[in-house]
């Protein structure tokens, strides 16, 4: 039978629709989640890991979501519980490793490739001035401004209202423009 017959409109319905046949054993549903849900989780795991270990982490995250399926209970907020799996197995790789990551080298493969038109300088300027973020600050951009997610599924993700993710976001977009003032006015003879 094709899974994608017979989907809820909605994308949360299809997501949930997906995790219950996931409870089921029907893995080419576990395929289709992964192919819906593949950019959001690796964007999030980079933010913890570098690039290597989110590749790791992303394969236990789905081997998670497998094995706990039948356990999800439905609340329209299936990427919150995907989220959740995430976090915890980037915690989980983190503990192992004993050691936390800042955005590590492997990471900018990731924003390279989402900003091809942007030139090697204006790259490493980007770079320099998203390290000057909080890790939490760092994390609501990435994951608006390269995996997509709304304010909403971020404020859900982090557990926080929605008008204090809007207002980090804010915040740290006034904070990458002003030391992209600072820069542009050091470079000018």
């Amino acid at each position: 039978m094709n899974i994608q017959n017979n989907i809820p409109a909605d994308d949360q319905q299809r997501l949930e629709y997906q995790i219950q046949l996931i409870a089921e054993g029907r893995k080419e549903a576990l395929a289709f989640l992964y192919q819906q849900t593949k950019a959001a989780v690796h964007a999030f795991l980079l933010s913890y890991l570098n690039y290597y270990d989110a590749e790791d982490a992303m394969q236990d995250t789905y081997i998670g979501i497998y094995r706990s399926a039948k356990n999800y209970q439905p609340q329209g907020k299936p990427m919150a519980w995907i989220f959740g799996i995430a976090k915890y197995t980037a915690f989980m790789k983190i503990r192992s490793s004993q050691r936390e990551t800042t955005l590590p080298e492997e990471n900018w493969k990731l924003i390279e490739e989402e900003l091809p038109a942007i030139n090697f300088e204006e790259k490493d300027l980007l770079r320099n001035l998203l390290l000057r973020l909080s890790a939490e600050e760092y994390r609501i951009i990435l994951l608006h401004a390269v995996s997509g997610l709304k304010f909403r599924e971020i404020s859900e993700l982090f557990n926080l209202p929605l008008s204090t993710t809007l207002s980090k976001y804010r915040r740290a977009m006034k904070k990458l423009k002003q030391s992209w003032k600072e820069e542009s006015n050091d470079e000018e003879p």
